[in-house]
């Protein structure tokens, strides 16, 4: 039997039914999937980790994570022990999530071992940034050696054929979640909404200075003006928080915007169900899980262009829309919209979750990684 590690850095909740579902088809592959993470967690994670419904074999390299100024996104590994662990495992091949300085210590390894390792990517091109001459060269070395690579969706291909990768080399697994979780429990809870009047929107994610959350309060504000049966629902925390809530105060918007902190996974289903759109803002994200859980649970989105899900999820006008949340006034028109328009409101829910039924599933994703692992141990074999 073949061995396969993954090297990624902490086992979100999200990720592990992923990690079940791709262990389990490669097994029928007889194809052996150990995971390495570099730790359990770090400081701004606020989920619940549960080793029980691990069904893959892992061990932890028990990192402490390193936060560059006092940007508490800006946290990094340095995957001590990662080159003793790869000489103890000897894998026939290597998956190293992004380009961390896992992935330099993987290409050092391939180099003396002639192990293939696969890269898997979620960066995407950033309007307005320009990366350092370093940086483009380290990444469009350790993409040289790569025997292939495995992104997220179109973005993040798009990326790595823009720094040296050969398309036929890279494999799509849409990044995603446990999309019947959220698909069979909320309509457990939708069927037991109580009308009570008001038109619920959600965001749900951190409130973090590049989500731009402000936007949303701003755009309630305009709303306001015009209707005051709505509400939004913010779903998530952050060091942002104590400034949106006074802005809320100021705007008197307290009727309008609740703060309801961070939630569980198992949390969300209710709030999905009364809501009538997710407003999925953002200066930027590579992806956008949210997306996935939302349409998922049959819930419209109007998700930001600064998403790098949006132009592999959102089919606009048919599924939900792509917006320009700078537009403030295109935003308060799709809210009144879909407030009025209910039956068109469902329609897109329902095409919402139908397109991550048969597109984003956790199988799908899977098929991707197994694609690309069958790719690059046949290269060495």
């Amino acid at each position: 039997m073949k061995k396969v590690l993954l090297i990624t850095n902490i086992p979100n909740p999200y990720r592990v039914p992923l990690f079940n579902e791709l262990s389990k088809q490669l097994k029928n592959e007889n194809i052996h999937l150990k995971i390495i993470f570099a730790n359990k967690t770090y400081k701004r994670r606020l989920f619940q980790l549960n080793e029980n419904e691990f069904q893959f074999d892992y061990s932890f390299l028990d990192n402490e994570a390193i936060t560059i100024g006092n940007n508490t996104e800006n946290s990094y590994f340095t995957y001590k022990g990662l080159s003793q662990q790869l000489k103890k495992e000897k894998p026939d091949a290597i998956i190293v999530s992004g380009f961390s300085s896992a992935t330099v210590k993987v290409f050092l390894y391939s180099l003396l071992n002639r192990t293939p390792y696969i890269i898997w990517n979620g960066s995407i091109a950033k309007k307005g940034r320009k990366d350092s001459l370093v940086r483009t060269m380290q990444r469009k070395l350790l993409t040289r050696f790569a025997s292939a690579f495995v992104a997220y969706g179109t973005k993040a291909k798009s990326y790595l054929t823009s720094i040296g990768a050969r398309e036929e080399k890279v494999f799509i697994a849409t990044n995603t979640v446990d999309t019947s979780f959220f698909e069979q429990e909320t309509e457990k809870h939708r069927a037991a909404i109580v009308n009570d009047g008001i038109h619920h929107f959600i965001y749900l994610g951190y409130l973090v200075p590049r989500k731009n959350v402000g936007q949303l309060i701003e755009i309630a504000k305009i709303l306001k003006s015009r209707r005051s049966d709505f509400c939004i629902d913010i779903i998530g925390d952050g060091e942002s928080k104590q400034a949106l809530e006074k802005m809320v105060v100021d705007y008197q918007l307290s009727n309008q915007i609740k703060f309801h902190g961070f939630k569980q996974k198992e949390e969300l289903p209710p709030y999905f169900a009364k809501a009538k759109a997710l407003l999925f803002q953002t200066d930027f994200d590579i992806w956008g899980l949210v997306l996935n859980e939302a349409m998922a649970a049959g819930v419209p989105c109007l998700s930001s262009i600064n998403a790098g899900a949006s132009e592999d999820l959102i089919n606009n006008g048919v599924n939900g829309y792509i917006v320009d949340y700078q537009n403030k006034e295109e935003i308060v028109e799709k809210i009144n919209f879909i407030i009025e328009n209910p039956e068109k409101a469902q329609e897109l829910g329902k095409q919402a979750g139908d397109f991550i039924r048969n597109n984003a599933s956790l199988s799908k994703a899977s098929t991707g990684f197994v694609k690309a692992i069958k790719t690059s141990l046949h290269l060495f074999i």
